[in-house]
């Protein structure tokens, strides 16, 4: 079962943190205007500041690129950061331990802070061990690599005795325990310890924060395995990690592009020429986790393989992991190397000019699929064609229905020579009703009258504003009236005051992309008078409650007539629109 982050503690955070101080230690802020601050976007190029942050919201708005959010969402933007990672990261900038509850049980792994700590030991320790060892030296030179380089990936050495680490790091049983865990000293079966690696090259792998979570090696001499890399441990799990991402984007905040390689000194040799946006599986095939992770930082990605059939069959391994993640704003090329060359070598032949030369004749997403499909069947024969539009389908129903969607079977059709439509049908047909999109919030569907619409717009901006009232308004069935009752109840019950707490509370929620639009909205509503316009605001919307239900009886009683509860109903409706409207409000001094 997945950790579960309590909401009470996100609250608290939220709570803790300001957010004007927290961007501005990111992002300097300055014209202030009114409430707001501003800047140049963080998350696209732009000359004039149109980055605005609301302390009294607590919540940040690009009016250029529509970058939105609370504390979390700038640290899942900013950072290229999943949720809970961005959780932790707020959560140690200000000095807070996350908890973590397993169904109903709390659950913490106190051993990490330590194996971090022992991880950046042993990197330096193998550094210091690299600079050191002329034969180490002597071998990183003769692969082209100089100082720079090696000092960029901290490049170590680990000397060929077999006790190397525990002499100096594994003094006690407990450093010995650790020394385990992070997968550097391997247990004997009659009893002991020896050194994971010897006589190695030491890559330090480190995770997108920069922290050292495991080490590939590789050995100097012939022998076998040529490289050796740490088993999975509480803090490396190859199928999630690239090795050069780290590297990567400490150079480029924006990634233009990424190459996508497979061993360490191919990355390394890339840096080497310039090529600074590559990254290196870990030993594995890619993996929905590797490109998720890119997907933060990039949207061009190039995956780059041997032109032999290992090569083709590794491409389209990665093709299949690709397809259900595939949109219209990606852009994915497969990119093979001459027979016998690795980027490694061709890059040092060629140069790096040269070398991303080579991007243009790289073969889209969409001309590789259909190329390796039409390898398997014979497309001469009706047979082959339907077996090939077959075998298609089953990938292109995996995309969303957008454009590439779109796109592919279109291509697919004329390759196939069979006809659109039919293939649309088919499609269709073999949909799942699992992958149709859940609808949006049924108010965002209909176009909600104007005064609903702003006193949804201030509830949101002005949380607080749902301490006004005393007493539950009077439901009615005009289009989003039952939700605005919602949320202000839902205001009241969990006492939140900023926009950043409210989105917070709703985000796995399926109205949450409405209500971020209701934070955005232009109201021109100056801040000080905003606490009258809302109960005005309430009053029209109260009104046209009433006149909502007073429609509805009314025509119920041309077409089938009243009972006569509905009669008395709707004299009642006449009577509350007649009368003058009273909102139950909290004293003076309870207003914001």
């Amino acid at each position: 079962m997945a950790d579960i982050i309590p909401r009470e503690f996100k609250d608290l955070l939220l709570a803790r943190v300001d957010i004007v101080d927290f961007i501005h230690t990111h992002v300097p802020l300055h014209k202030k205007s009114s409430n707001n601050y501003f800047a140049c976007c963080p998350f696209h190029h732009e000359k004039s500041a149109s980055f605005s942050v609301s302390r009294s919201k607590q919540f940040y708005h690009c009016f250029g690129c529509g970058a939105h959010g609370n504390a979390i969402d700038f640290c899942m933007q900013y950072h290229r950061l999943n949720f809970p990672e961005a959780i932790s990261h707020l959560a140690r900038e200000m000095g807070m331990e996350v908890p973590r509850t397993t169904g109903t049980q709390t659950k913490t792994d106190d051993r990490l802070p330590a194996l971090y700590e022992l991880m950046s030991a042993l990197s330096t320790y193998y550094y210091e061990q690299m600079r050191q060892s002329q034969t180490a030296i002597q071998y990183l030179k003769n692969r082209g690599i100089n100082g720079a380089t090696a000092q960029l990936f901290l490049l170590g050495y680990a000397s060929p005795g077999w006790h190397q680490l525990l002499d100096k790091f594994g003094k006690t049983e407990a450093d010995k325990k650790k020394l385990l865990d992070v997968g550097v000293i391997i247990k004997k079966e009659e009893g002991g310890y020896y050194d994971r690696f010897r006589d190695r090259i030491i890559f330090p792998i480190q995770d997108f924060r920069g922290r050292f979570i495991g080490f590939g090696g590789r050995i100097l001499e012939q022998g076998e395995p040529k490289y050796l890399n740490s088993p999975e441990t509480p803090l490396f799990q190859k199928g999630h990690e690239l090795y050069g991402l780290y590297q990567a984007q400490k150079i480029h905040h924006k990634l233009a592009q990424v190459i996508i390689v497979e061993g360490y000194m191919d990355v390394i040799a890339l840096f080497q020429q310039g090529i600074d946006y590559a990254v290196a599986t870990l030993g594995t095939a890619t993996t929905t986790q590797h490109l998720q992770r890119l997907f933060r930082y990039t949207s061009d990605i190039i995956f780059c393989f041997d032109g032999d059939n290992a090569g083709r069959t590794a491409a389209w391994r990665a093709l299949q992991v690709m397809f259900p993640l595939m949109h219209d704003r990606l852009q994915i090329r497969f990119l093979f190397l001459p027979d016998g060359e690795d980027p490694d070598s061709l890059v040092r032949k060629e140069g790096k000019v040269a070398f991303e030369a080579r991007y243009l004749n790289a073969l889209s997403l969409s001309a590789f699929f259909f190329q390796t499909l039409g390898k398997q069947s014979d497309m001469n024969a009706l047979e082959g064609r339907a077996r090939f539009a077959s075998e298609a389908l089953t990938y292109i129903k995996q995309l969303p229905h957008d454009i590439f969607q779109g796109m592919l079977l279109s291509e697919l059709s004329k390759r196939a020579s069979i006809d659109l439509v039919t293939l649309e049908k088919q499609l269709a047909k073999n949909t799942t009703h699992e992958s149709i999109v859940v609808a949006p919030l049924v108010a965002t569907k209909i176009k909600l009258p104007a005064p609903l619409r702003l006193a949804l717009a201030l509830l949101v901006q002005y949380p607080a504003l749902a301490k006004l009232l005393t007493a539950p308004l009077t439901p009615t069935e005009l289009p989003g009236h039952a939700f605005l009752i919602e949320l202000i109840e839902y205001i009241q019950t969990h006492n939140l005051s900023t926009s950043g707490a409210l989105l917070e509370h709703w985000r796995e929620k399926k109205e949450f992309s409405f209500m971020t639009k209701l934070a955005q909205f232009e109201h021109n509503v100056p801040e000080l008078g905003v606490d009258n316009e809302f109960l005005g605001v309430l009053q029209q919307v109260m009104r046209l409650g009433f006149e909502s239900e007073i429609n509805r009886l009314l025509q119920k009683a041309a077409q089938e007539g009243l009972s006569d509860a509905e009669k008395q109903a709707l004299s009642d409706w006449i009577a509350k629109k007649k009368s003058p409207l009273q909102l139950n409000i909290a004293p003076a001094e309870q207003i914001i």
